[in-house]
């Protein structure tokens, strides 16, 4: 071979080295990435993932939380990401929440030069310009920092962070909003307090911890314990001026739940959190432990027993939280859209939690009056009431139905012919309107409910598209709503509590027992008075 000819095969990875120098100095072997709020220009906080061409997964540079979501892993960014490396075609998707249309784009990086990928996420809807809060009652685990990451990724506006006795995590409690916060989005470390039996609650706006902290109350995960007497945690919250929950409803409704309601403890019920609430809970302990078999008193899915409470007159509001404590759940993925009472921050949000406003959702945005008046109203007539109810649902997530229910009756329904695809605009959208006839006190309220058989279980957990408005009251000549059937079904379930109160509580004292008991006896009193 000639010497000039071996001199050139010398030189090729000479110039190989410095092309790829060249490369390395121009900065074409990383890639940075801006996400923008389409309207405002600024930058926002989102869920990323990022493939090659070929589907292979792409981590982003740093350290970085992450969610599962829609069956993917999904990294939390603030705005910017850097990615080390440089694949020759790249799948990009975004999420932010519920009420931005979600992004998903390739693009062929053969193409482009070394400037940052810009990515302008659009809103189709802004529920806080409409004068609601969004807000998730139930999360544990992160810290305040991670949290304000996740909330602003998911574009919610409270959150309400717990701690509890198998979280171990008392020192995140300061007994105020918490320094993170910032505007438009609020961070409050509150607590739960837990009994596998008689029911879990959770304690809003607390100043101070509420004793006992420890230990676990009841059975669980083979644990034996004391039992507590929740109503009087409940009533210590109170008298701090906090705003009391029961958690997640949708699977453990608790033995107390009958007791506590009654006895007006409880601000809102958690309807939608860790099940489906369109499913049978999955602790049955109320029931198991009755002392009735399942012919005389037969368990009843969470949305249904809800409606015992309303149909006996009892105006308790819904909320929602995930119960989130790992990757498997984003925080507001379960939120309440409450319409602020007074300022919008976070005493807003809870006084419109408080006040029964908005609706409960995981997807839906909904929106529901009837004759004018919104969630949460109460409206005296006369006689008969012949009223109109318009109800509208707009989704980015796929949903079968939207339903009106009158007194826990589905009045009316409508379905989405196909929901394989959503319209052009991204969504999936229904609008439903009807005329009932009101001959006693009603409450009314919208839903989007799938049947319990469906397969579209896209959500975390197995959960279905869902959502339900907070009722509207309707009441003849200012009396309550009266459903005799559900105020006997309570008295069955509040019979089964003492029965249970009586045969397997196991409380620290006598004195503890025999207080569980008082309030047994005064919540049947009341129940009692219900039948006059």
């Amino acid at each position: 071979m000639k010497q000039s000819s071996v001199r050139r095969l010398m030189m090729i990875p000479v110039f190989a080295a410095l092309l790829l120098l060249s490369y390395w100095s121009l900065g074409l072997d990383r890639l940075e990435g801006r996400i923008l709020d389409d309207k405002t220009g600024q930058s926002v906080a989102a869920t990323l993932v990022l493939t090659d061409g070929e589907g292979k997964p792409l981590e982003i540079e740093g350290k970085h939380s992450h969610v599962e979501y829609l069956g993917k892993r999904r990294c939390y960014v603030d705005g910017n990401f850097v990615l080390n490396s440089r694949p020759s075609r790249l799948v990009i998707e975004l999420r932010r929440g519920l009420e931005t249309l979600p992004l998903k784009t390739e693009i062929d990086m053969t193409q482009r030069g070394s400037e940052a990928l810009t990515f302008r996420l659009r809103r189709w809807i802004d529920m806080r310009e409409l004068g609601y809060l969004s807000g998730d009652t139930h999360v544990h685990l992160l810290t305040q920092s991670e949290s304000h990451l996740q909330m602003r990724g998911e574009d919610l506006n409270v959150l309400n962070l717990l701690v509890c006795d198998f979280t171990n995590d008392r020192e995140k409690f300061t007994g105020k909003l918490d320094a993170v916060s910032t505007p438009g989005h609020a961070v409050f470390v509150g607590q739960e307090a837990r009994d596998w039996q008689q029911g879990h609650v959770i304690l809003l706006r607390i100043t101070r911890i509420v004793e006992p902290f420890e230990p676990f109350g009841g059975t669980f995960q083979g644990r034996n314990e004391r039992n507590l007497v929740m109503a009087r945690i409940l009533k210590e919250a109170r008298q701090q001026g906090g705003v009391t929950t029961w958690a997640h409803f949708c699977n453990l409704p608790g033995a107390e739940s009958p007791i506590d309601i009654a006895l007006g403890l409880v601000d809102a019920i958690e309807l939608i959190c860790y099940d489906d609430p369109t499913q049978l809970p999955s602790h049955w302990g109320p029931w198991e432990n009755s002392g009735m078999s399942q012919a005389e008193f037969t368990v009843m899915r969470s949305l249904d027993l809800y409606y015992q409470y309303l149909n006996s007159g009892f105006r308790v509001p819904i909320t929602a939280g995930t119960d989130k404590m790992g990757e498997n759940i984003p925080v507001g993925s379960n939120r309440l859209y409450a319409r602020s009472v007074g300022e919008p921050d976070y005493e807003g949000w809870l006084a419109g939690l408080k006040a029964g406003t908005g609706f409960v959702t995981n997807g839906p945005m909904l929106t529901f009056e009837v004759e004018g008046h919104t969630s949460g109203e109460v409206v005296q007539f006369t006689g008969r009431s012949k009223v109109r109810a318009r109800a509208t649902a707009r989704s980015i997530l796929p949903f079968g139905s939207l339903e009106i229910v009158v007194n826990g009756e589905m009045a009316a329904i409508k379905h989405i012919p196909n929901q394989t695809r959503p319209a052009p605009d991204g969504l999936y959208t229904l609008e439903l309107e009807g005329m009932f006839d009101l001959d006693r006190s009603s409450w009314l309220a919208a839903r989007v409910a799938e049947d319990p058989a469906s397969k579209g279980r896209i959500l975390p957990r197995g959960l279905t598209v869902f959502a339900h408005t907070n009722p509207i009251y309707f009441l003849r000549s200012g009396t309550k709503v009266r459903e005799l059937s559900s105020i006997r079904y309570l008295q069955k379930y509040l019979k089964g509590t003492t029965h249970w109160l009586n045969t397997g509580a196991r409380f620290a004292t006598t004195a503890e027992k025999e207080e569980a008991l008082r309030q047994a006896e005064q919540a049947r009193r009341l129940y009692a008075g219900l039948e006059k």
